[in-house]
């Protein structure tokens, strides 16, 4: 039971980053870069081949390593995009803001963001699988996505309530994406390794319909 409410815990913080980061990343773009939303959408195609690769090879990985250490992997290299982003924002993008440009370094950062989230997604929900008995996988695959879906309510409310301070401006998203999967890797951190024996490990083209199941 522990185990499975460290693993929904960090769960729920990752969505509240990567959520809060898709739905406000329009917002970010036009109205702290002045650039247009165009930008924003070649921006998300540039995140989205990241995951693709993230899906192709994090089966592989994670064979290598183990889905622990892959997700840590995937949530480092998260966390450390978003400080690049955050340290960005507050200098050489703070100077830029407004300029009406879209820096192509934010492109390298969220298809860095994209490979990271997509080793994390792969292997989150196959250890929770492990976790449950064989005759109560619908229970825990409802947990998995209630926590997920609660992430996905929450976090626009949050960032909402937050942008509404006059002190808080969309340059600190890259901020608040930060602590959030900071959050989600302390928490996951003290997840223990799950024995491989009710889920394999998908590999290759296998892995990029892993969600579907």
């Amino acid at each position: 039971l522990t185990m499975l409410i460290l693993i929904l815990g960090a769960v729920f913080f990752w969505f509240m980053a990567d959520n809060g980061i898709g739905t406000f990343m329009g917002n970010y773009t036009i109205y702290y870069l002045g650039a247009d939303s165009s930008s924003s959408m070649i921006n998300t195609i540039v995140g989205g081949v990241g995951s693709v690769i993230g899906f192709a090879v994090g089966g592989f990985i994670a064979a290598k390593i183990g889905r622990k250490w892959t997700i840590v992997s995937g949530l480092s290299m998260t966390i450390g995009s978003y400080l690049l982003w955050a340290i960005l924002t507050f200098t050489v993008l703070k100077n830029a803001a407004g300029g009406g440009t879209f820096p192509w370094v934010i492109y390298v950062i969220f298809g860095i963001k994209g490979f990271g989230m997509s080793l994390v997604h792969l292997n989150s929900f196959p250890m929770v699988v492990e976790l449950c008995p064989n005759k109560r996988i619908g229970k825990f695959t409802g947990y998995y996505y209630a926590a997920s879906m609660a992430a996905q309510t929450i976090t626009p409310i949050a960032l909402g309530l937050l942008l509404k301070n006059p002190t808080f401006n969309f340059g600190y998203l890259p901020v608040y994406a930060l602590v959030c999967a900071g959050v989600a890797l302390l928490i996951f951190m003290f997840v223990k390794s799950v024995k491989l024996n009710k889920t394999k490990i998908s590999t290759g083209l296998e892995a990029l319909g892993e969600n579907d199941d």
